[in-house]
């Protein structure tokens, strides 16, 4: 009996497609345009796959899953994430959702159909992730990029039409953003928030955006805050930014940032007291470093994580609070977590940035990391240079088994470090390469290149296709 496919996306011509596609393989799809209506169809029907987008009114792919997960009878149905954006949620929404795979829009017949078949025979054969339970999920996703995805219009060479069309697609933004709070009040109906989404993007328009521009900024950083210099990455590289904000003992603030991700660098004096980001994987919160530094245990950190509701310290504030780790572990962990955002933001090709002057942030005065930015960068293109090697080495969706007769050789004595041992159990013949990167929780880099040396040894083979 061919697979029941449940089709979970708010565009009636993605439903469409996806079904048809699904159709000629002899699976059979079931449609539905939002999480609600996908509830409401499992209550009846049986399948044996869900295709689920992300944002979507009334209930989004996010909040259908920690439904989901709560129903005893559906909390193990296998979930593949469809979205615009998917590579760049995948790792934050399959951790916390236990969906089974992701592929990005938009695709072909021939790479959905290959996901479809690689997710049913990962469940068959229990390969999927381990199923989080419903309580355990926050209410709703940390970082929600999707709500703020551009469209794919190309934008004007003409300053003024673009400026037209970037006001059109802020309201577009702010409108998806309302219309997902405006739905949740029952004496609204549809055709009222529908006018109500309208007028608000008729009310943003080229000259009033500039104007909510400024005044979020001013808001932000303060009044007093000057923009000093703007580029593009792509043509100044922020390696080249960082040595000339060094060289002229700059102090500000330096705003790293594509459509999906920023990074945000407080520079006093050329030199970096401390560093933020939105949008980015959960390996570069600072949680993670302090757990790698044992100032707090996993467990532990999850604890406060869930129960931070509301809060408006620091992490790292709270837990000094708290009586759990002290200043010292903080500050390493803080200087480490710069490090790290450093030698990311160096890797970007694309994005731009904005030095702006003026910025009194009171996170930054109290860390105050004084960190020399010399040896970071230089640092960042080892990195970049490693990194491209790695990459190029495997794929991503390979699976690795141990080699037997070579880990036997290697002996129970080995000088492998803590985090080699961590990667090589995470090893076991089923997990692919980004599922064992997601499992082992540090750097992507570390990990990626603790499996590339393991490869080369001949300790980890690739199974064949």
């Amino acid at each position: 009996m061919s697979a029941r496919i449940l089709v979970v996306d708010d565009s009636p011509t993605i439903r469409k497609v996806v079904g048809s596609i699904l159709e000629a393989r002899s699976y059979k799809p079931l449609l539905a345009g939002d999480g609600q209506e996908a509830l409401e169809i499992l209550g009846t029907e049986t399948v044996d796959l869900v295709l689920l987008d992300f944002v979507m009114p009334r209930m989004n792919g996010y909040q259908f899953c920690r439904e989901l997960r709560a129903d005893p009878n559906l909390k193990n149905l296998p979930v593949v994430l469809m979205s615009a954006k998917g590579d760049k949620i995948r790792g934050q929404f399959v951790q916390q959702t236990g969906a089974i795979d992701a592929i990005t829009k938009p695709f072909d017949a021939r790479g959905l159909i290959a996901v479809v078949e690689g997710a049913l025979k990962k469940h068959t054969e229990g390969r999927g992730r381990p199923v989080p339970e419903a309580h355990s999920m926050p209410e709703e996703p940390d970082s929600n990029v999707e709500n703020f995805r551009p469209s794919r219009a190309s934008f004007s060479d003409d300053p003024g039409l673009r400026r037209v069309q970037a006001a059109h697609e802020f309201a577009r933004s702010i409108s998806h953003v309302a219309a997902a709070e405006l739905s949740k009040i029952p004496e609204l109906s549809p055709d009222l928030t529908e006018a109500v989404n309208v007028a608000l993007q008729r009310s943003i328009t080229p000259d009033n955006m500039g104007a909510l521009m400024t005044l979020l900024k001013m808001l932000t950083m303060g009044e007093n805050t000057r923009d000093a210099l703007s580029g593009d990455i792509s043509v100044i590289s922020i390696a080249e930014v960082l040595q000339l904000l060094d060289l002229q003992r700059q102090t500000g603030v330096l705003s790293i940032f594509t459509r999906q991700s920023e990074i945000t660098l407080y520079v006093k004096q050329g030199r970096l007291d401390f560093a933020a980001s939105r949008g980015l994987h959960v390996e570069f919160r600072i949680g993670r470093y302090l757990v790698e530094d044992s100032a707090i245990t996993r467990d532990e950190l999850q604890t406060v994580l869930d129960n931070r509701a509301g809060s408006k310290r620091l992490l790292g504030e709270l837990l000094i609070q708290l009586g759990m780790t002290n200043e010292d572990q903080v500050r390493r962990a803080l200087v480490r977590q710069t490090h790290e955002l450093v030698y990311e933001v160096v890797r970007w090709k694309a994005g731009r940035f904005a030095f702006t002057v003026g910025v009194d942030n009171p996170a930054a005065t109290k860390a105050s990391l004084s960190i020399e930015t010399g040896g970071l960068v230089m640092e960042g293109f080892r990195r970049v240079d490693e990194w491209r090697q790695i990459e190029g080495s495997f794929d991503f969706d390979e699976v690795l088994y141990h080699d037997t007769v070579a880990i036997e050789r290697l002996g129970q004595d080995a000088n492998l470090t803590r985090q080699e041992r961590s990667v090589l159990g995470a090893i076991d013949g089923k997990r692919s390469i980004r599922e064992i990167v997601d499992l082992a929780g540090g750097s992507s880099f570390e990990t990626c290149k603790i499996l590339y040396q393991f490869l080369n040894s001949r300790l980890v083979r690739r199974r064949a296709a």
